[in-house]
């Protein structure tokens, strides 16, 4: 070779490592994770907020739930939590601060396939009880429950007496699926025939998930709704962050409560919380 290719060829090669140098110095990655159902709506506004900040990538990490998500926020493993429920005072006292930015219905949901378009309060209370477990069309009842600690199995309980009951009974009814997470809990109500459980509007609309929703007590969920017991069946989504936030998390999060984060969460199914100027 000639020492003036080879030197042409350094020179190039330099110029690359350079570019490749200075792509690495301006990159930037913001992580999120935490509550599954809140993570189709993180990734839709991060998607939307990349391109206002070229060079920052917006990471969603796979679900944590709530809990776990602000653990690994308080590790430094993840730069903003989000969480379906306000932070226990260990929390708070450890320096994380909540913001509530959306709330979204929770919905009695089934498969596609299912005939079955309305359920009673009554009616989920005798099937999650085992008292009913044939749907009207005769297709077995598949309860797809949550764990204890879940936020929906508060809110499920508190639709009745009767519903609260049938929910004890439910966790200790064997060979019932119980889904660990947000995504695991839609995916097998797509996925069994005849199933029942619930997901979050938000989640269904952002995650475009296949899954027949149901009236309930005479409703279809719908961010619209204002009686009483759609305003109590809903998730309330939070983002938590620390005081040593990057610049990068904190201009997310200006993002998120803005006219067009908030926006962007209201045509995905989300009552966007109205921030005063």
């Amino acid at each position: 070779m000639k020492y003036g290719n080879f030197r042409q060829m350094f020179r190039v090669s330099l110029a690359l490592g350079l570019i490749a140098v200075g792509s690495s110095v301006h990159a930037e990655t913001l992580r999120i994770g935490g509550t599954g159902a809140a993570l189709g709506g993180m990734q839709i506004l991060g998607n939307a907020f990349e391109k206002q900040r070229p060079g920052l990538t917006v990471s969603v990490q796979p679900s944590l739930g709530s809990s776990g998500g602000i653990r690994a926020l308080m590790a430094g493993a993840i730069d903003l939590a989000v969480a379906s429920r306000a932070l226990k005072d260990e929390e708070t006292a450890k320096g994380a601060t909540a913001r509530l930015y959306a709330t979204t219905p929770l919905a009695v949901v089934t498969s596609t396939a299912t005939s079955a378009d309305a359920v009673t309060t009554q009616e989920l209370a005798d099937m999650y009880a085992g008292a009913t477990q044939i749907w009207p069309s005769g297709e077995r009842v598949r309860i797809v429950l949550r764990p204890r600690s879940e936020i929906d199995i508060e809110i499920l309980r508190g639709l009745s007496d009767d519903m609260a009951r049938a929910v004890d009974t439910a966790v200790e009814r064997t060979g019932l699926v119980v889904a660990a997470n947000d995504q695991e809990n839609a995916e097998t109500l797509e996925r069994l025939p005849g199933s029942l459980g619930l997901v979050a509007i938000g989640q269904i609309a952002t995650e475009r998930r296949r899954l027949k929703v149901l009236a309930h007590d005479g409703i279809l969920p719908g961010v619209k709704n204002t009686d009483k017991r759609s305003k109590m069946f809903v998730k309330s989504f939070y983002l938590v962050t620390i005081d040593a936030m990057s610049p990068a998390a904190s201009a997310f999060v200006a993002f998120v409560f803005s006219a067009e984060g908030q926006a962007i969460l209201a045509s995905f199914g989300h009552s966007p919380v109205i921030v005063s100027s």
